[in-house]
């Protein structure tokens, strides 16, 4: 069984795709240089379609990113959860929260495993998901 850390969840709330943003940011000036040389050469064909072409892998790049951004949201929520859960566990245990690892990055996953220098503890959750 995998175990997480209490660094691992600090560091897990900030991926963030940042390469993505570089080629939408790419491909929007590419579009752009594309129509105003469509526009310079009075109507030239093929930058009309190299236009096409590029603001449609624009628009497919930035659909993307928006859903993985609106995952990324859900789950930086959800492993906020799990590190207040590990500094409550701490906190209760009389230890640091460095010092624990979780089973799960998540709360919604049901009942947690917390492995401690003292021994494993479940913790079990309410209907409201509160241990």
């Amino acid at each position: 069984m995998q175990f997480y850390t209490y660094q691992y969840l600090l560091d897990n709330q900030t991926k963030f795709p940042y390469t993505r943003i570089i080629v939408i940011t790419v491909l929007a000036v590419t579009f752009i240089a594309l129509l105003i040389r469509y526009f310079w050469d009075k109507g030239d064909v093929k930058y009309k379609d190299l236009a096409v072409i590029v603001g449609t892998m624009l628009i497919l790049t930035a659909a993307i990113q928006f859903n993985d951004y609106t995952n990324l949201k859900t789950s930086t929520q959800k492993s906020g959860q799990e590190v207040s859960l590990v500094k409550d566990v701490a906190r209760r245990l009389k230890i640091k929260p460095q010092k624990l690892s979780v089973n799960s990055t998540q709360t919604d996953s049901g009942d947690i495993l917390v492995k401690s220098p003292h021994g494993y503890y479940r913790i079990i959750f309410n209907l409201n998901y509160s241990p």
